[in-house]
């Protein structure tokens, strides 16, 4: 009778243990099957043969949904070989890219012209040519402050049209042929949040920086798709978009839809004022930013 007891309550525990386990599977698609499983349990001396009604798995486990991540860096760039002689660090990059930087002193360097000329001595700034003028959009100014953006990629015609202002600013429509596919609202802060258009390769790319600062490429929000806290900037090199994101409080160089380079805990990229930004032009993007306690002028060619 004994044994018996002890048979019972090991079965209730190998039962509490097989409900508990199964309480930790992802959701599935369809129920689980039911199988008899034998379990051999120890009594005294003895050991004794029970059997359970324990569910399998058949059928393939549903990922919760989620969007893209961003893919993982391309060429990390050597810490061993920073230069502090003001003599740039070249390193090429496999998808044919060339990264340059220098060591700088930290500051908050501003558009003046001792600390434009001063960054300059280690890489010089890029000017636009005739070909960054092509890729870029009509501005349409308004006489009521505001201003839209129009372009024309291939028998598509795109262009901005921002709501009412009388109604509080700011929300953009995104219009293609007429038809809105999208509305963004990016809010207002001391500069103009509709930012530009551009032709990369063949693909609209809209460059809004409000509150929230996010590109849309052929009218998908790349702060959505990649999980981004902010994406930056955007330019062509060799036909492929280059911009900068924010992801987890780190900044990243993305090029062709892939990482390159190091992550930076700070880049200086001001819309308005006296701050030192980005700048890009001639296929060459230009920046500055601090990492691991040290500040950098990048160039991107």
């Amino acid at each position: 009778m004994k044994n018996a007891r002890k048979i019972t309550t090991s079965f209730l525990l190998i039962a509490v243990l097989l409900t508990s386990c199964n309480s930790f599977l992802p959701t599935r698609q369809t129920p689980p099957t039911l199988a008899m499983e034998t379990a051999l349990v120890i009594v005294g001396t003895e050991m004794a043969e029970i059997q359970a009604v324990i569910p399998t798995v058949t059928s393939i486990i549903t990922p919760l949904p989620t969007y893209l991540s961003l893919p993982p860096p391309e060429t990390p760039i050597p810490t061993s070989a920073l230069s502090f002689s003001g003599t740039p660090t070249i390193i090429p990059l496999i998808n044919g890219l060339t990264w340059s930087e220098c060591v700088v002193p930290i500051d908050d360097y501003a558009r003046t012209d001792s600390d434009m000329e001063f960054l300059a001595t280690c890489i010089e700034f890029p000017t636009r040519n005739e070909d960054d003028e092509k890729r870029r959009g009509e501005f349409v100014d308004h006489q009521n402050a505001t201003s839209d953006w129009r372009i024309s990629i291939g028998n598509d015609h795109f262009e901005t049209r921002i709501n009412d202002i009388s109604q509080g600013c700011c929300s953009y429509k995104l219009v293609k042929n007429g038809e809105v596919i999208l509305e963004m609202f990016p809010g207002l802060v001391t500069s103009n949040p509709n930012r530009g258009f551009w032709n990369v390769g063949g693909k609209l790319v809209w460059e809004l920086a409000g509150y929230t600062k996010v590109i849309v490429v052929d009218g998908v929000d790349y702060n959505e798709k990649y999980q981004l806290e902010g994406s930056y900037f955007p330019y062509e090199i060799k036909g492929k978009l280059i911009y900068i994101a924010k992801k987890t409080g780190k900044f990243h160089m993305v090029y062709d839809e892939k990482m390159i380079g190091p992550e930076f805990d700070a880049i200086s990229m001001a819309y308005c004022c006296g701050m030192i930004s980005v700048y890009y032009g001639s296929e060459q993007y230009w920046f500055v930013g601090r990492r691991g306690g040290t500040m950098y002028v990048v160039s991107i060619r």
